[in-house]
């Protein structure tokens, strides 16, 4: 089997204590990249240190051993913003 990492992926934020990213709002990636027309702003700092779950639901994997549970719930490197990655269902 060959995996490609081709799969839309989605990125919630479901709690922030942040300015520039709010609650409810997501990020939309097609391949590796952003979807600007659906996503609202974006902070690198947090795309970096969230990127390897970001990898890992382009490749359409869903692993309870690394934690998804209806996406992967993962921290920003400042623990601001907390978020759900998941691949696209739509």
């Amino acid at each position: 089997m060959k995996l490609e990492p081709d799969q839309k992926v989605q990125i919630k934020v479901v709690k922030s204590d942040c300015s520039l990213m709010k609650l409810g709002e997501s990020v939309y990636l097609n391949g590796a990249l952003i979807d600007y027309a659906r996503s609202a702003p974006v902070c690198v700092t947090a795309l970096l240190g969230i990127y390897p779950w970001i990898m890992t639901s382009r490749f359409g994997i869903e692993s309870e051993k690394l934690g998804h549970n209806d996406g992967y719930r993962v921290c920003c490197p400042d623990r601001l913003v907390e978020f759900v990655v998941s691949t696209c269902r739509e």
